[in-house]
Order: C-alpha cells, then sequence, then structure tokens
C-alpha cells in the first residue's frame, strides 16, 4: 500500500483554490481531478433548503429583510413586538384577540386599559368627551330615541330643523341674530320667552307695524292686521254668554222675543274690558238680561229697538256691564 503524505494548510483560503479528489459520475469513472473552491461552494448553496438551515439551528439575532410574500398554513405567534414599516398588511383568514377569542358579527378590536386588543361591540372605553375631542363635525344624521338632557347654554350659529316635541326646562335658549329655529312639531312653553329678533309666521312672513299673529283652524298663526271677531248664530229664545262670545259676535234669529243673558263673574270669568255684540238678525225682540248679582249700566235701555239692530255690552267691572247700541227701554 502506497504512503500517503500530508501538505501544510494554505491560509488563507481563496475561492480560486484547488483540491484534489475523485470524479464519480464521469467517464471513465473515479478519476482523479482537480476541483475549484468557488465550484464547491456554489454546489453547496444551490442544494441547500431552508429546512437544511432551520436543522442546522432556528435561531438568529439578524434581521430578516424579505421581498417577496411569506404563505403560512399553520400557526403565526409572535413572542415580541411585531413592526411593519411599510407596505399593507393582508389578511386572508380569521384574527383572533388577545384573549384567543375569535370577533363576532359587527364586534371591532378595541384596546382595553391595559393596551390589548380585545373584540368588543364598539369603542367601549371611549366616553362622549373623547370622542368630541378627536372631532366634533359630522355631516351624517343624529337619531335619538331617548332624552337630551343639558345644563348649560345651547348656542347654535346655524340652522336647527327639529320635528317633534322639544320640551326645554332651566338655562337659557338663545339664537343669534343670523340664525334661524324651524319647529316641525310643537313648541310647548312652561314659562317666558324672551324674543329680542324678529319673528315670522306660518308663511315665513315678518309681520307689519301693529299687525298679530292670529291663529286659524288648524293652529297655524298668521300676521293679520284685524282681529277676527267669533261669530255665534243662534235661533234659542234663551242664549247664556260664554267666553266662546268674548270680542265676538251674537246673531239671534228667533222670531219670537229672546233673551240674551250675562253671567256673574263667578259663573264665568269673562275678562274686564271684554266686548260682546248682539245683532237682532230674527223678528224677535232681544232683552240683555243680567243674572241676579249683576249689573247692567245703559242710557237708553237693555232692548233692541227693531229688527237688524246692533247691540254691544262692556264688562267694566267683575259684575258690571255696560250696553249701548240701538237699544230701547
Amino acid at each position: 500500500m502506497a504512503r500517503i503524505s500530508t501538505y501544510e494548510n494554505s491560509s488563507p483560503v481563496l475561492l480560486t483554490d484547488k483540491v484534489i479528489g475523485t470524479n464519480v459520475s464521469g467517464t471513465p469513472t473515479n478519476v482523479t481531478k482537480n476541483f475549484l473552491i468557488s465550484d464547491l461552494l456554489t454546489l453547496f448553496q444551490s442544494n441547500i433548503t431552508l429546512q437544511n438551515v432551520l436543522d442546522a439551528g432556528n435561531t438568529a439575532t439578524q434581521s430578516i429583510v424579505l421581498t417577496g410574500a411569506i404563505t403560512q398554513t399553520g400557526d403565526f405567534g409572535i413572542t415580541g413586538n411585531l413592526t411593519q414599516a411599510g407596505g399593507a398588511l393582508t389578511l386572508g383568514g380569521t384574527v383572533r384577540d388577545f384573549n384567543g377569542a375569535l370577533g363576532n358579527n359587527g364586534e371591532t378590536l378595541v384596546c382595553n386599559a391595559s393596551g390589548q386588543l380585545v373584540f368588543g361591540s364598539g369603542l367601549t372605553n371611549q366616553n362622549l368627551d373623547q370622542v368630541l375631542a378627536i372631532g366634533n363635525t359630522a355631516t351624517n344624521d343624529i337619531n335619538l330615541t331617548g332624552n337630551i338632557v343639558q345644563t348649560g347654554n345651547y348656542i347654535p350659529t346655524g340652522d336647527i330643523t327639529h320635528v317633534g316635541a322639544y320640551n326645554f326646562s332651566g338655562g337659557q335658549f338663545t339664537t343669534t341674530a343670523t340664525g334661524t329655529m324651524v319647529l316641525g312639531g310643537a313648541l310647548t312653553c312652561n314659562s317666558s320667552i324672551s324674543l329680542t329678533g324678529t319673528v315670522k309666521d306660518y308663511t315665513d312672513t315678518l309681520g307689519g307695524a301693529n299687525q298679530f299673529l292670529v291663529s286659524d283652524a288648524s293652529g297655524q298663526v298668521t300676521w293679520q292686521s284685524t282681529l277676527p271677531s267669533p261669530l255665534a248664530s243662534s235661533a234659542l229664545t234663551v242664549i247664556n254668554l260664554a267666553l266662546s262670545n268674548a270680542e265676538g259676535v251674537v246673531v239671534t234669529t228667533a222670531a219670537t222675543a229672546t233673551d240674551v243673558r250675562i253671567p256673574t263673574n263667578a259663573g264665568i270669568a269673562f275678562p274686564i274690558g271684554t266686548k260682546v255684540t248682539i245683532i237682532q238678525e230674527g223678528a224677535g225682540q232681544v232683552t240683555i238680561a243680567p243674572t241676579a248679582g249683576v249689573t247692567v249700566n245703559s242710557a237708553v235701555g237693555l232692548k233692541t229697538n227693531a229688527q237688524f239692530a246692533v247691540a254691544h255690552v262692556v264688562k267694566t267691572a267683575t259684575d258690571t256691564w255696560y250696553a249701548y247700541g240701538n237699544l230701547t227701554p
């Protein structure tokens, strides 16, 4: 057997250095040849796999920079921080929160007091003050089914459209000179209303000098120059005045004598200054008849003097009235 001698080691080893080996795959086989270190390195690099690397060791302190996609079929567990410096993070599967729970339909990931993301029904840890601090302007409609309790002043600078009842108690409700309050429902006020600006009626019209806001049968108010008088026509021969006749006209149509009776203040409390007009349209003469305890003063009498006569009664004190017009004793 021949003796094999060893040689000195080469240091450093270069890619251009050669080694002697046997080529078993050539023809003829088992031929002794030289091999470059660079060729051997290329051979090793082209045949090594990620599994070979991880089998050798799966722990490293270096950063990993990936330019392609990662396809994962198992669980992805992180014990440290996950930092993404750019690009999009696409989640094609399910997401579990800090407690390992899947979210239900409509739930959101919310940060709890410990900084952990858990599924919840919304921003449960934020109050209205925190939301408004982020942004207090929205273009969406706000639909409230409960009550709004306000303890401070309410000062709108734009238009407010309110449909339904608006109950305001305590504090001040101030509308600036450039603001408009439009009510689509009822406005109930149990206290005083101070109007320092202009007031428009149902037709969006401003009132003229000395005009009145007058309500129609539907409760809608319009500006009027004169107050309409309520008209009541009756064929009864005994007519008892009621509050509905105040500042109005009573027309008698009976063919026989008719009494128009004035009640006591205890019975019906007409305001002092109330005026009622009486017209005898029928053939029956009208007698202005005070109830016991009521005094009616007249310079001419308390009976109408002819058909189509017009008489007036005015209340001047608690149970005192005055009569004038087409009257006779």
